[in-house]
């Protein structure tokens, strides 16, 4: 199972979905993980119109570059974000954790096995 982490720095949870211009992609495998790749985004939120630079949907983008994963971890994430998420079938998760410890809290959580609804859940 894929999940996608936006991190600045690679070790800290530390970047809002919408303004995130990376994002690790992990595999979780029987309680293990391991990162597979970075995938680079244009950041959507704040850059001075809706649907950012160029009149592109950003957010869009930023969902889309993210659709083969079953969960995202982020700093933060408005109910835009998990709209679109959720329309794809992915979970949202707000976290102010470190990558490990975020990923091992989510690989251990029934959450991340359960049917994706629009809310947003937070890892215990």
């Amino acid at each position: 199972m894929r999940v996608a982490v936006a991190s600045r720095d690679g070790a800290a949870v530390d970047a809002h979905f919408g303004q995130a211009t990376r994002f690790e992609i992990w595999e979780i495998t029987g309680g293990t993980s391991r990162q597979v790749e970075v995938r680079f985004s244009k950041p959507g939120c704040g850059c001075g119109t809706p649907a950012g630079p160029r009149g592109t949907d950003t957010m869009r983008e930023a969902a889309a570059l993210v659709a083969d994963c079953r969960a995202v971890l982020v700093a933060r994430i408005g109910d835009h974000g998990v709209a679109r998420l959720a329309a794809l079938g992915i979970l949202a998760f707000e976290t102010d954790d470190t990558v490990e410890v975020a990923l091992r809290l989510l690989a251990e959580s029934p959450a991340l096995f359960a049917p994706a609804s629009p809310s947003r859940p937070e890892p215990a």
